[in-house]
């Protein structure tokens, strides 16, 4: 009994995740398929929009993603896990259709800083919700997060160079609509809890 729920309760979706994202880079030929292509997704191969954030341009662009990326998926998963597989996949593909649509100068897109965003920001947002110390932690966290989106987009402001020596650029579009993603889910979640509590006293007295 202890084993089938350990099993049930292991953090399956963020070991699928972190595995996808090391076979993009390492097998052959993988990442081509998977990478936002603007090119493709106009031909209609819109599986990109999803996939992209799985490929990285190299090992140091991965690790410096996965900083972020696994300890965020991992506190979503088991601390808010009925939240995870939306909040992946809403921002995967706002992200993917916002470049489409609003950053027509982006030919080819790839990594997995905005869906680390917005795992962080939700994680983050569902945090308030408690009355522990642990709300003041994700409070600091979503200061830090609001405060980095406000230096990329309007300072310029970037974590490290190497980025630029490797030939590619933060979209910093990714990072604030990954954020921006979070704080919808987060928001529809909290307004449909306030209406059921108003329903259910109701629907006791009657």
């Amino acid at each position: 009994m202890v084993v089938a729920q350990t099993l049930r309760y292991a953090p399956w979706w963020t070991s699928a995740l972190v595995t996808g994202t090391l076979a993009a880079l390492v097998i052959p030929g993988v990442a081509e398929y998977l990478i936002y292509d603007r090119g493709a997704l106009a031909r209609g191969e819109l599986w990109r929009l999803l996939t992209a954030h799985m490929v990285h341009y190299s090992g140091t662009h991965l690790f410096t993603n996965l900083l972020v990326l696994v300890p965020a998926a991992l506190l979503v998963e088991m601390r808010y896990r009925e939240g995870l597989l939306k909040t992946l996949a809403v921002s995967a593909v706002a992200i993917g259709a916002g470049l489409f649509l609003f950053q027509v100068e982006i030919y080819r897109y790839a990594g997995a800083s905005g869906i680390s965003l917005a795992l962080l920001t939700y994680a983050a947002l569902r945090g308030l919700e408690t009355n522990t110390r642990w709300r003041t932690v994700c409070a600091i966290v979503l200061a830090i997060v609001a405060i980095k989106l406000v230096a990329e987009t309007f300072v310029g402001w970037q974590v490290a160079d190497w980025e630029q020596d490797a030939g590619f650029v933060i979209v910093p579009f990714s990072h604030a609509t990954g954020a921006g993603t979070a704080l919808g889910i987060w928001t529809m979640r909290t307004v449909k809890r306030a209406q059921v509590s108003r329903i259910l006293p109701n629907s006791i007295r009657n």
